[in-house]
């Protein structure tokens, strides 16, 4: 597998198509979609997105939190891609780019199920098990 991650610009054909990435991933499965108010609202967070070759098979958003922090949002990985490396290597990618920003730590709401996954890659849980769009999730936090 020829994978790369790279930034890709707010409302670009990239975008679009991370975006339907999001909802068949994310948001069909829970009867959900995205509303254009939602989407505007991305125009200032930082899409990245995996290619293998040219084909864009995983994506996230990093959303500013505070001084320190930023948050890892509406991680998804194509199925057909998923258990190969790709959402490390979106993780590694973000750590960089929260870096380059000059912060230190990632916050995110990681779906239980994928609790594992980020606690393999040094995210450690902070505080209670909460339901968000009828899932239950628990927040996670990386120092960097």
């Amino acid at each position: 597998m020829s994978l790369t991650v790279r930034r890709i610009p707010h409302g670009s054909a990239d975008y679009a198509t991370a975006v339907n990435l999001r909802r068949a991933v994310l948001r069909t499965p829970l009867g959900l979609d995205f509303t254009s108010a939602q989407l505007a609202g991305e125009a200032g967070d930082i899409h990245l997105a995996a290619f293998e070759n040219e084909d864009l098979i995983g994506t996230l958003l990093l959303t500013a939190h505070d001084d320190t922090t930023l948050r890892l949002r509406q991680m998804a990985v194509d199925p057909d891609s998923q258990g190969k490396g790709v959402g490390a290597a979106l993780l590694a990618a973000a750590e960089t780019e929260t870096l380059a920003v000059g912060k230190a730590r990632i916050s995110l709401a990681a779906r239980v199920s994928a609790q594992p996954f980020y606690a393999r890659n040094g995210y450690a849980p902070v505080g209670e098990i909460f339901e968000e769009v009828t899932i239950a999730h628990i927040v996670m936090q990386k120092t960097l």
